[in-house]
């Protein structure tokens, strides 16, 4: 499917004689140190603790009592082509310290504006189940050093499909309704290999179809969504017998997220929860986080938590939370730094994580 959408951007392009002014480029980066100390000692998985998970998706984790470099520290790229008046593409790749800095094609999709107010996309797009979902990695955009990390705890973040948007104005507030479909296919799906199984791992969500609608004005933004897909997983574990393998678990999931700005008040708040009937599998997670602007610096706050409901057929839970505080600087035009403080308290009923704190420091650009 990405060679499929590479082959989609390229040829587009050439439809067209280029022109300078209709390429825009534009990009982002993060560099950032942390160490994770205190809690629980011991080994989990392949990491030596106290360990804190940073990233999810990437199976990025602070770990071995030393500070690192390693799991945070990204480059973006993206690039936009204005085929005609009405068609443009659109590409972002990411390089990650935590993957050696292999490039990842994040977004790759062409964008038709049928009118002045629908709009279709088709190709490779974040999958919108998060309010951060489309600026997650892109630091400058986000208050804190990293999206609280039990909501954006997710093995999947895209998709490879197509989406469908609608925009209108009512009264002193913009509307947009979305409806997306499609399926992302992993190979050594680096958060279920490094975080749950400690072997390699296959893992795709396929018949995704959900929407979403965002209402927003000059103080509030509020999101509604709704997702279902089945998970087609395979591990390949050392010991043949314990290999898992699932076929068509349908899952559905829900969210609200809200964010306030009012003179120099901030608040970001979100809820997900995620549903596997014939699992009898339930879980939830929400944060929230307030802040408060003093000329070029913002101090914050905020807490998040995950946990997952015993049932009869249900027993191996995952239950963890955050608290956490830092402090943003904008210190120039399109750059920040940040320091932040996190302290995780995990009361899962399986090895996991353990209890952890973590001091890390950012720096973010966008150009």
């Amino acid at each position: 499917m990405k060679k499929l959408i590479s082959v989609l951007l390229l040829g587009a392009a050439s439809l067209t004689a280029a022109r300078a002014d209709d390429l825009t480029i534009s990009g982002f980066a993060t560099v950032a140190a942390g160490k994770a100390y205190g809690g629980t000692t011991g080994k989990w998985n392949e990491f030596d603790c106290p360990c804190f998970i940073a990233n999810y998706e990437h199976g990025a984790v602070y770990n071995n009592n030393r500070v690192s470099m390693s799991e945070e520290s990204l480059a973006g790229l993206q690039l936009k082509y204005k085929i005609n008046e009405q068609l443009s593409a659109t590409a972002q790749v990411v390089t990650r310290a935590s993957e050696n800095m292999k490039a990842d094609i994040d977004w790759a999709y062409l964008t038709w504006d049928v009118t002045p107010s629908t709009t279709l996309q088709v190709g490779r797009r974040r999958l919108p189940i998060y309010a951060f979902s489309d600026s997650v990695y892109i630091g400058y955009t986000l208050p804190w050093i990293r999206v609280p990390q039990d909501i954006y705890g997710w093995e999947i973040g895209a998709y490879n499909g197509a989406n469908l948007s609608h925009r209108v104005t009512v009264g002193d507030w913009a509307v947009i309704g979305n409806v997306f479909g499609g399926q992302e296919v992993t190979k050594n799906n680096k958060e279920m290999e490094r975080i749950y199984y400690g072997a390699k791992v296959d893992d795709a969500w396929k018949h995704i179809l959900g929407g979403y609608l965002d209402l927003s004005n000059d103080y509030v933004g509020l999101r509604l969504i709704y997702m279902q897909n089945s998970i087609h997983l395979t591990s390949f574990p050392a010991a043949i017998e314990d290999k898992v393998e699932i076929k068509g678990l349908r899952q559905r999931i829900m969210g609200v997220s809200a964010s306030v700005d009012y003179n120099n008040f901030l608040l970001r708040a979100e809820a997900n929860t995620f549903r596997r009937p014939t699992q009898d599998y339930k879980a939830n997670s929400w944060t929230a986080t307030v802040g408060y602007k003093i000329g070029d610096f913002t101090p914050l706050a905020g807490y998040s938590h995950y946990t997952e409901k015993l049932s009869n057929t249900y027993t191996d839970l995952q239950i963890d939370n955050t608290r956490f505080v830092a402090v943003r600087w904008d210190f120039r035009k399109n750059m920040d730094l940040k320091i932040q403080f996190d302290k995780v308290i995990d009361r899962s009923a399986i090895p996991f994580s353990g209890n952890s704190k973590l001091v890390s420091v950012a720096l973010d650009a966008v150009f």
